[in-house]
């Protein structure tokens, strides 16, 4: 299989991820009526400071800024009327400003790319978009919303889980944007792609090839990874062709892949079949969250150097206010990976 080439600008080089989201990472919905959520959320989004982060980035040394377009309370920091459309939402969660598009520009000045984060399903913190969007998470709930294990440990999963007329609405919420942005848009980063076999790995559309089609459609290039879940340190795999380079979602802790019996010869050479390998985790205390960086310089440095000497590539996650800013204590640490 042919290694794939639109990633090859991530090879031995880090970026920088933010959960710059409506809410914290749980996408429970704030009080307030839908009118003064929805203004609420366009002040934040207006006040973002695209250019007192670039420059921030720009003294890190990042190569590339994955933003999370939107998550679970179904607010997104950019315009689709698609997907206003599509939910029938009596006021838009939106925004108005296309902050994507925005920061893409003031990073583009700089050389540093702009990769896109989304979640594969509908958010889930927003009942009436489910609804409308026919959608429903993978996983099966007993009626106190906790999730059922099944006698082997493993969580429960929904049969005859296929959601066709879901993954249709959803591609052309993703084309509206693809083709705003066209080759402004480096790359996507997919999350929640857990439910594989149900959904995507089948060969008539909609699969993983239409998922990728509609990521790619205004820009060829586009490099697209789609997030099943945590890696697994023996086993760091993709699902699909179709994959660029591999999600590389660690959590608490750090491993390191090169060298060990376990790794095939493939990854050795920083690939994972035909993608890129990429790692990705947070440099604070959770996505997105913390006042200060959860390692020693020293550790944070030798580990992220040990990856990228070895042609893999790094993102760090890190908060940032809601202007965008991101804390003087995690720029230190990153500004010294740039020398």
């Amino acid at each position: 299989m042919m290694k794939s080439k639109r990633a090859e600008w991530m090879r031995g080089s880090y970026g920088v991820m933010s959960h710059w989201l409506y809410q914290p990472v749980d996408g429970r919905l704030e009080g307030g009526t839908p009118q003064q959520c929805a203004e609420e959320w366009n002040s934040r989004v207006d006040h973002f400071d695209v250019n007192a982060l670039a420059d921030q980035l720009e003294q890190a040394g990042a190569k590339w800024f994955i933003l999370t377009i939107g998550q679970n309370s179904g607010f997104y920091c950019a315009p689709n009327p698609v997907y206003d459309q599509l939910t029938e939402a009596p006021v838009s969660k939106c925004s108005r400003r296309d902050l994507f598009r925005d920061l893409a520009l003031a990073l583009r000045a700089k050389g540093i790319r702009t990769i896109a984060y989304l979640p594969s399903g509908a958010p889930e913190g927003d009942f009436d978009a489910c609804l409308k969007l026919n959608w429903k998470n993978g996983y099966l709930f007993d009626k106190n919303g906790n999730r059922i294990v099944t006698p082997d440990g493993l969580r429960a999963r929904r049969p005859n889980h296929r959601l066709a007329e879901f993954q249709q609405k959803w591609e052309q919420v993703i084309t509206y944007w693809a083709k705003q942005w066209g080759e402004l848009c480096s790359g996507w980063w997919i999350d929640g792609a857990y439910f594989a076999d149900q959904m995507y790995n089948y060969e008539t559309a909609p699969n993983f090839h239409s998922f990728a089609a509609a990521l790619r459609v205004g820009n060829p290039d586009c490099a697209v990874c789609f997030n099943g879940g945590i890696m697994r340190e023996d086993a760091p795999r993709i699902q699909t062709e179709e994959e660029d380079y591999t999600p590389g979602e660690g959590n608490s802790y750090l491993f390191t892949p090169f060298g060990r019996k376990k790794i095939t010869d493939d990854l050795r050479d920083a690939y994972v079949d035909q993608a890129q390998f990429h790692m990705l985790n947070f440099l604070g205390t959770n996505w997105g969250q913390g006042e200060a960086p959860r390692y020693p310089d020293d550790l944070t440095l030798a580990w992220t150097n040990y990856v990228l000497q070895n042609q893999a590539a790094v993102t760090w996650d890190v908060p940032t206010s809601r202007e965008g800013k991101i804390p003087e204590s995690f720029i230190t640490t990153l500004s010294k990976l740039k020398k």
